[in-house]
Formats: C-alpha cells, sequence, structure tokens
C-alpha cells in the first residue's frame, strides 16, 4: 500500500516552481526592512486597512481557481472509472455471452482480437491526451501493429524526422516533460481511439448479423451501449482537455496575488518591524503554493507527479483482462454440481445430492442451514460483549437473547 504524503517530501510539491519567487520575496522584504530601520527619515508604516480587502478578494480568487483545477482532476478520474467499467463490460460480453459452438478456434482468435483492442482502447486514450499522436509507442504499438492504419505521415514529414534523428514520440515527449502544458486546440493528425471504436463495432456488426444462437439481441444492445459509453468518456477527456480556464481569470488571479504580496511589507513593518522578513516568507509560500496547486493538477493526462497515473491505470486493466481470456469460462453445470459445493451448511450436502431431494425438503434444509449461519454469527458478536455460546443455547427465546445484549 502506497505511504501517506509526508511533510517533509519534495517530490511532487510546488516547492520546486515556487521557492524562487519566495525568495525574492523574502529578499525584497529585507530590503524594506532594512531602509526602514537605517534610512533616516524614511519609514514603512502604513495603515493596515488595506490588508483585510486584498487578503479577502485574493483568498476567495485562490479558492476558486483551486476548486476549478480540482473539479477538473476528479472529473477526470470519474470518466477514467466508467470507461474501465465498460472495457470489463464488453469484455464480459465477449468471453461469455458470445457463444463458441462451432468453429470454436476461429470463435475465439476473433474474439481474443476484439478484446486485445480493448485493451489497446485506454493506452491508445492516454497517448492521445499526452499529444502523442502516432501508432508506434509503447505496449500500444503491439496490440494495433495488425490493423489498417487510417492515417499515414506525409513524406516530407517522415524524411523532416530522419533527417533530424527525431521520433515525433520523442519529441512530443520532451515538450511534455516538467510543468503542465497549458491547453491548446491542436487538430490531432489521427485520433485512434476513434479509429479502435469502429474496428470493435465492425466485430460486434459480425457478431449480431451471425447466427442467432451466437449472441442475442440483448447482449448486442448491452455490447453497443459501452461501446457508446467508451466514446463518450473520450469526449469528456476532450472537454477537459481543450477547455483552458478563462486567460482573463488567471492573468486577473495572478496580478491580485503578487499586487497584495508586495503591499503586505509595508504594512507589516510598523509591527512586526523584523518579524515581517519570515512572516512574508511564509505568506507568499502559502498564497503561491495554493496557485501553483491549481495550474498543476488543471490538467492530469501529462506525466507530472500530481497527474493522473494513465501508466498504472491502462497496465492494471491489460493484467486483468489477460487473467480472463487466458482461461475458459465453464458452464454452470461444471461449477454447481461439484461434491464440494456446500449447498447446505447444516447438512454439508453438495448441490448434486440436493438436486435429488424434493423442493420442500431442499427449501427447508437451506432454510436451516441459513438459521445456524446466523446463529453463529450472533454468537462471534455476543462473545465480545462477554455472552458465551453455552448461555445462548440455553436462551429460551428472542426476548432472552435481547436481554443478554442488554
Amino acid at each position: 500500500m502506497e505511504q501517506p504524503p509526508s511533510m517533509f517530501s519534495y517530490r511532487g510539491t510546488v516547492i520546486q516552481k515556487i521557492w524562487w519567487q519566495v525568495v525574492l520575496v523574502t529578499i525584497y522584504t529585507a530590503g524594506l526592512v532594512c531602509v526602514s530601520n537605517y534610512v533616516e527619515g524614511l519609514e514603512f508604516k502604513f495603515p493596515q486597512t488595506l490588508i483585510p480587502v486584498l487578503g479577502v478578494v485574493t483568498g476567495l480568487l485562490l479558492v476558486f481557481r483551486t476548486n476549478t483545477a480540482y473539479d477538473r482532476f476528479w472529473e477526470a478520474r470519474k470518466l477514467w472509472a466508467t470507461m474501465t467499467f465498460n472495457i470489463r463490460t464488453l469484455t464480459r460480453c465477449i468471453c461469455v455471452m458470445v457463444a463458441e459452438n462451432e468453429n470454436t478456434k476461429s470463435k475465439i482468435v476473433d474474439k481474443v482480437s476484439a478484446i486485445n483492442l480493448l485493451i489497446a482502447f485506454p493506452y491508445a486514450t492516454m497517448h492521445y491526451l499526452r499529444g502523442e499522436y502516432t501508432y508506434d509507442v509503447g505496449k500500444l504499438k503491439m496490440l494495433i501493429s495488425h490493423i489498417p492504419k487510417f492515417y499515414n505521415q506525409p513524406l516530407e514529414d517522415q524524411e523532416e524526422e530522419e533527417f533530424s534523428g527525431k521520433s515525433e514520440v520523442n519529441s512530443k515527449k520532451e515538450k511534455n516533460k516538467g510543468a503542465s502544458q497549458p491547453h491548446t486546440q491542436q487538430q490531432p493528425e489521427t485520433n485512434i481511439p476513434v479509429e479502435l471504436s469502429y474496428y470493435i463495432a465492425s466485430y460486434i456488426n459480425s457478431v449480431a448479423f451471425a447466427d442467432p444462437k451466437v449472441a442475442d439481441g440483448s447482449t448486442i444492445s448491452l455490447m453497443n451501449n459501452a461501446l457508446n459509453s467508451l466514446l463518450d468518456c473520450l469526449g469528456g477527456f476532450e472537454r477537459i482537455l481543450n477547455t483552458p480556464i478563462p486567460n482573463a481569470y488567471s492573468v486577473h488571479l495572478q496580478h491580485a496575488t503578487w499586487l497584495y504580496l508586495l503591499s503586505l511589507p509595508y504594512q507589516l513593518i510598523g509591527t512586526l518591524n523584523w518579524f515581517s522578513i519570515p512572516a512574508v516568507g511564509l505568506a507568499t509560500f502559502a498564497l503561491l503554493g495554493i496557485l501553483g496547486i491549481g495550474g498543476e493538477i488543471e490538467n492530469p493526462f501529462n506525466n507530472d507527479a500530481n497527474d493522473l497515473p494513465l501508466d498504472d491505470y491502462c497496465k492494471a486493466i491489460r493484467e486483468e483482462i489477460l487473467q480472463i481470456i487466458g482461461h475458459h469460462i465453464p458452464a454452470p453445470e461444471l461449477w454447481i454440481s461439484p461434491t464440494d459445493n456446500p449447498l447446505a451448511a447444516d447438512a454439508r450436502k453438495p448441490a448434486s445430492k440436493m438436486i435429488k431431494l424434493k423442493e420442500d425438503e431442499v427449501r427447508k434444509m437451506l432454510k436451516k442451514g441459513a438459521n445456524l449461519n446466523l446463529l453463529q454469527t450472533n454468537s462471534s458478536d455476543l462473545k465480545s460483549v462477554g455472552v458465551d455460546g453455552c448461555r445462548i443455547k440455553d436462551a429460551a427465546n428472542g426476548e432472552e437473547l435481547r436481554s443478554m445484549l442488554k
């Protein structure tokens, strides 16, 4: 389990970005204090009426900025969870609800091919959101190398990359390295997640027009709804990525914050004197830290320490699905009938023997087993309050049991 963040942690904090600004404001404050103390006739003793006014306004702006950025971060996480759910739904439908009665080997190959595209979908989405519009990157290259491509890179671009010795992915990674990138509306060369949705839809379509025994209408409808939801999640990601916080608001917040910090020393020197230096430094660290956090989590799709761990999410989906497709899902009679299926706890009879009994006997046995389990559970609970199992069995009725609890 991941350890909770420590107050002494440095990686992933905004200190790396704001430390020089804090130092700059602290030096500025120290200079004003020195001038006030050593230059005769020049004292900075301003009334403190400006601090509450600017402080309230700046605080409200910072809170709104941080909340807006976190809403975007949390919305992205919820959309990814929804995407994971729909990938699981499609995988379950393909593995279990699409029959393999005839041409079993061919059906298995078709299923695994479609499921591999479901594994590729989150990888393609991750690279698309990071501006890596290419088929040849990481796990995605291995998963979709066999499918026809919708986009071919222009010859002049290929020659330019060969001449420079840099691939498109490497150049994108260098550009994305470091701080969160600003939101810019770019026209991608190709939208690989959308391409994959067409191939997945073609598989669903082939199943729908096959023998009705392969998959019924409700299964086809469920698969289509899950695929539509995947594209809806992709649209939500694009909305977060391509809708920046208005520039006028961001610039005004920067102006208000710096105006407050630069005017703060003039109003503290008269009362705190030399202690105004650490006071202003702490205030600068707090306010610029909040401002920096908003900028860090505004775009949660990059590789920064405070962004969503999309690589881990993709890996988890891949490993989970690979564990499933490596096994054949057995028919119900194979996992209901074994002798070690404890259907009736009191009689310890397996399901294969329970089937041979009359309906009344089965229901009576199941009811008795349920009551026994409930009594055992209550017994363990009562022991925790000092009532042993013998007294429970000796209790004449429910009222006596309740009195023991009291």
